[in-house]
């Protein structure tokens, strides 16, 4: 769950509420359900998670995703909310129209509404967002024209964020961009590195303390802003080294014993070169780039890169464990706390 920031922005209009969803999440999502959470009429954080891709599990996905945010606040011991808005977002297949993602939408939000009821908790709003445009869809099952989302010119509420001194949200894609695998020459060359240390690797696993120099060295490396890259074979090593649990562990503390825009830069750099057919391997340098990016508050980054990884990797339990920690109001300093733990003293 995403949480607002200090300043105050009043949001009046269902027409404000769809252009404030960035901000409340902190990225521009697709294919998602969005929930803006609310308490004493006051906004407490924002949630989301991905749509089905199969109409026929609305009905369970509906139920499972209004437990799940009560489920949240019931564990943190916090008060319970009293209402949430909610937004579906999907964009409309070729040679359809906004229009019939919010029509064929609509069911779903009528489930969410007796999934929430369900739990004492209203849904006083549901927008649909498709297409660069939102329909209100709370009771509406036959949805008419879109209204516009602002485009060339600010809305009132991008211009009350601004005022408060958030920046722009990025969209998810252009978020996503930031870690994607390489291509071209360069991921070539890293491939080969990948294939020739995967096959030494089965001869003999890097050891743990050849690791931790490799690190330490990369980290010093980066701190460099010159520095994009290591040589090829040091980063096939990495990645491979990355894989073994104690030594993934052990690196989540640079960011404490460097400096973190150093390990951030180290972490986005070895998630991208981890290319096709050795994208799994992006899955520790992923987690390892979440927990960089949420000491710098970069909430929305930590969660798409946590994302991504459990996605690589459905079985590997720390990035299951840090989305699970992320919704809860887990401090930079508890964090950092978890971070030393994985390295030993001595």
């Amino acid at each position: 769950m995403s949480r607002p920031e200090s300043a105050a922005v009043r949001l009046h209009t269902p027409a404000d509420l769809a252009e404030a969803l960035p901000y409340l999440l902190g990225y521009q999502p697709r294919t998602s359900l969005a929930a803006a959470i609310f308490h004493d009429g006051r906004f407490t954080c924002a949630a989301r998670m991905d749509l089905p891709p199969a109409e026929s599990a609305w009905f369970d996905f509906a139920a499972e995703a209004a437990r799940a945010i009560i489920d949240q606040f019931d564990s943190q011991n916090a008060p319970t909310p009293d209402s949430v808005v909610l937004y579906l977002l999907d964009e409309p297949a070729p040679g359809q129209s906004g229009r019939t993602v919010a029509a064929r939408l609509a069911p779903l939000a009528g489930l969410l509404r007796a999934a929430f009821t369900h739990h004492r908790v209203t849904v006083p709003l549901t927008l649909c967002i498709s297409a660069n445009q939102w329909w209100d869809i709370t009771h509406d099952i036959r949805p008419g024209s879109g209204t516009s989302l602002p485009d060339t010119a600010p809305g009132p509420a991008t211009v009350a964020f601004t005022v408060a001194g958030q920046l722009p949200a990025l969209s998810e894609d252009a978020l996503i961009t930031t870690f994607a695998p390489l291509t071209g020459r360069a991921a070539d060359t890293l491939r080969t590195a990948l294939d020739t240390t995967a096959s030494d690797n089965r001869r003999g696993a890097v050891r743990p303390a050849t690791a931790h120099t490799l690190l330490e060295q990369a980290a010093t490396a980066f701190a460099d802003p010159a520095t994009t890259a290591l040589p090829p074979a040091d980063t096939a090593t990495l990645l491979h080294a990355l894989s073994d649990r104690l030594v993934r562990d052990w690196a989540m503390s640079l960011p404490d014993t460097h400096t973190n825009p150093a390990a951030r830069r180290l972490f986005t750099y070895l998630a991208t070169a981890a290319v096709t057919p050795h994208e799994a391997l992006a899955c520790a340098p992923l987690t390892l780039l979440a927990v960089s990016a949420w000491y710098d508050d970069d909430q929305a980054l930590a969660r798409l890169a946590l994302r991504r990884a459990c996605r690589l990797d459905p079985a590997a339990r720390l990035p299951a464990l840090l989305r699970a920690a992320f919704n809860l109001p887990i401090s930079t300093q508890q964090l950092k706390e978890l971070a030393r733990a994985g390295r030993p003293t001595g």
